[in-house]
């Protein structure tokens, strides 16, 4: 249990398999696989949230693993299990590609033979000293799976010839494929620079685009909106793919048991992980898609795109009070059971899970501040309920008939919970 916000983690810090980070609900590890998991790997996994953790496994916006509850006596038998699974983290800083790259006939092209090389780059600057934790490189290469709303400190976007390169959110220019290697290492060697905990943020766009060799003028860089997508992929062999949701990100040991049975049943090769708290299923047949995605459906997992909990977002998380800990997916499930017609898009989740927090300027919703909800547009919070831990779902319904009491003609659900703040 975690009893003070002192001992919780700092703002930079980030959880690995390696070293969890301290949240509400006890030390959290994350960690991207190397390529996808087998249906003895997602048991594996299963088995050791359980016997490790307290079962809460999640895949996060980015695409990244995590589970929850681990304890200081536990995450090093967890990690072993996870190691003996053959599971192989990817090593830090992150290089984040589709996880179709290689097979999806829509990209524009495949991004691993340029991800292989900057790996080489990074580890290299890792043998001249200490990188952010946090610090991301983004191969964005359009197709099936986006990774165009993944915020990075280089974001590479593949052109019709070239590569497009981003720092932060400043566009420098374009390069040819070949000249990018030796770009992000002059990135990386300016960040560390200014320090063990630098973000390429702190670069001054216009000092990184001079050092930088072969750069040339790009007046504008096309990327596709956000969009949450599930349901059947197609790819370059002709094959199909199921990219399948968890529900609000999270499930339970027994959802992932169910999952490593039905992709056996199905002959399904592997299950990877991706953004948008998603999976992608390999080796789905045609005629076995067909009754992949009701199996699916029935243990849980979301296989339609327009299933109304997609619009629905959250930070994971969980929050700690007297009481016991209330998780983000917690509160969302519960109020996708108790009031999905409340659900319009209009806010979003918050779970302050530790004293870092996690960024949510400019996204008003709903932030969970010990047991009581906060209604926030920007830096301003106003309560307006608390929760039970030991009874969400009859808080949840609660509050969902005082909004529907109180709710006008054409009210959003976020301004009536602005009203209700106020009362």
């Amino acid at each position: 249990m975690i009893d003070s916000a002192a001992k919780l983690s700092p703002r930079g810090a980030c959880p690995t398999l390696d070293d969890p980070m301290p949240v509400a609900d006890g030390l959290l590890a994350r960690f991207r696989p190397e390529g996808g998991l087998s249906p003895d790997q997602v048991l594996a996994l299963a088995e050791a949230a359980d016997g490790h953790g307290n079962g809460l496994i999640e895949v996060t916006a980015r695409g990244n693993l995590q589970v929850r509850g681990l304890s200081a006596g536990s995450a090093g038998a967890f990690r072993a299990a996870i190691i003996d699974a053959g599971i192989a983290p990817q090593p830090a800083p992150a290089i984040e590609i589709s996880p179709l790259a290689g097979l999806d006939p829509k990209a524009r092209v495949d991004p691993r033979p340029l991800a292989a090389a900057l790996r080489a780059v990074c580890d290299a600057a890792l043998a001249a000293g200490p990188l952010s934790p946090k610090l991301s490189i983004v191969l964005i290469t359009g197709g099936q799976v986006l990774l165009d709303g993944l915020k990075a400190d280089i974001r590479l976007i593949a052109l019709s010839e070239g590569w497009a390169l981003e720092l932060g959110s400043d566009t420098l220019g374009a390069l040819a494929t070949e000249a990018v290697p030796d770009a992000v290492a002059t990135i990386l060697a300016m960040v560390q620079a200014l320090g063990p905990r630098a973000r390429a943020s702190d670069l001054r766009s216009e000092d990184a685009a001079t050092a930088i060799k072969g750069l040339t003028s790009l007046e504008h860089t096309s990327v596709r909106p956000a969009s949450y997508m599930i349901g059947p992929l197609s790819l370059a062999d002709g094959a199909p793919a199921l990219r399948v949701g968890l529900p609000f990100g999270q499930v339970r040991a027994w959802h992932l048991r169910e999952l490593a049975r039905v992709m056996d049943t199905h002959d399904i090769a592997e299950a990877r992980p991706a953004p948008d708290r998603t999976l992608v299923l390999l080796g789905v047949t045609a005629a076995g898609l067909r009754a992949l995605s009701p199996a699916l459906a029935g243990i849980g997992f979301w296989t339609r795109p327009d299933v109304t909990g997609a619009r629905l977002s959250i930070c994971s998380g969980a929050e700690r009070d007297d009481g016991g800990a209330i998780q983000a997916a917690e509160l969302a499930q519960a109020l996708y059971a108790g009031g999905p017609d409340l659900i319009d898009g209009s806010f979003h989740i918050h779970v302050s899970t530790c004293a870092k927090g996690c960024p949510h300027a400019g996204r008003p919703g709903i932030m969970l501040d010990g047991n009581a909800l906060r209604l926030y547009r920007g830096a301003a919070e106003n309560p307006f309920a608390r929760l039970d831990p030991d009874a969400i779902e009859t808080s949840i319904v609660s509050l969902a008939s005082r909004i529907r009491d109180t709710r006008q003609p054409g009210e959003s659900t976020l301004s009536v919970l602005d009203r209700l703040g106020h009362q």
